[in-house]
């Protein structure tokens, strides 16, 4: 009889991802749930609740299908894990006792599966209402490994002016009046300006005649459909603009928590994209299951 798939709830998931940690059943119960979710959270990315979601939906989604007979939350968990931490693989075989080549597969297989709802969880609305300001933009940049160049020490495409060396850059559009992601875009050598990318590669087509979405002064260059804060706007205008814009400061903050995008990336800039992908699944879900939401501008 073939199985079939029971979803976890965000206990059921905790239970399963504390004991991953070597936290038995009976050590769980004797600890705070606040130690316990916290615990979890610290170690695996987000709530157990959220983690609980994503692995529900990997079993429902086209693209991500898991089978119930093949597939186990704790190696999903094994994945997370990396993400979070970004453990090299002697730590991460001590911490969570799984030998290092069991560890790759499941971390590069359920990285991908979750990379893929991305398409899923992030879209452009087909509408934007009658507000003018839709969304807020911003370039969020990783260091990476100095790629090889064939006559420099540095590949000059890759600089990036932030970090003093070579790294990557990802856009991310957050919609101004609802707690979600609208669009991401990357990666992108860093050598690359912000303005430059917004232009040339798609976000700024898709700003509706008579929208405007809010940036900070690096993206003075494209003044017809950008708003920055400026010392014409009203106080009441650049205090929307400056809660906007620190809103969405604040979400990439969130990426950072993710020591795979926080650290120096040590594998190549193909997983450095499935990973970030990944990342921006968990939190696009945190806001979209109201985990934890962004403030109201």
């Amino acid at each position: 009889m073939a199985l079939v798939f029971i979803p976890l709830t965000g206990n059921e998931m905790m239970e399963r991802g504390l004991r991953v940690l070597g936290v038995g059943m009976v050590a769980q119960a004797r600890r705070l749930a606040t130690t316990n979710e916290q615990d979890f959270e610290s170690q695996f990315g987000s709530r157990p609740s959220v983690i609980a979601n994503l692995w529900n939906r990997l079993h429902t989604t086209a693209n991500s299908t898991l089978h119930p007979s093949r597939h186990f939350p704790s190696d999903f968990l094994v994945a997370l894990h990396w993400l979070r931490v970004y453990p090299t693989e002697k730590e991460r075989k001590l911490a969570l006792h799984i030998s290092e080549k069991t560890a790759r597969k499941w971390t590069w297989y359920y990285a991908k599966k979750i990379a893929a709802l991305k398409t899923e969880l992030i879209q452009w609305p087909a509408d934007w209402g009658d507000r003018i300001f839709t969304v807020t933009v911003d370039g969020v940049h990783f260091r990476i490994q100095e790629p090889p160049h064939p006559t420099y020490k540095r590949d000059k495409q890759y600089f990036s002016h932030k970090f003093g060396r070579a790294g990557l850059d990802y856009e991310i559009a957050i919609s101004i009046f609802e707690s979600k992601v609208v669009w991401v875009n990357g990666p992108f050598k860093d050598g690359r300006h912000d303005v430059k990318i917004f232009k040339d590669d798609g976000l700024k087509d898709l700003i509706p005649q008579g929208k405007r979405a809010v940036a900070d002064r690096g993206y003075r260059g494209a003044p017809e459909v950008v708003s920055y804060r400026n010392d014409l706007d009203t106080e009441e205008v650049k205090e929307f603009k400056r809660r906007a814009l620190s809103r969405h400061e604040g979400f990439n903050s969130r990426l950072d928590t993710f020591k795979s995008l926080q650290d120096l990336f040590r594998h190549s800039h193909e997983k450095h994209a499935i990973a970030f992908d990944a990342v921006i699944v968990i939190c696009q879900l945190e806001l979209l299951l109201n985990a934890s939401p962004l403030f109201d501008v």
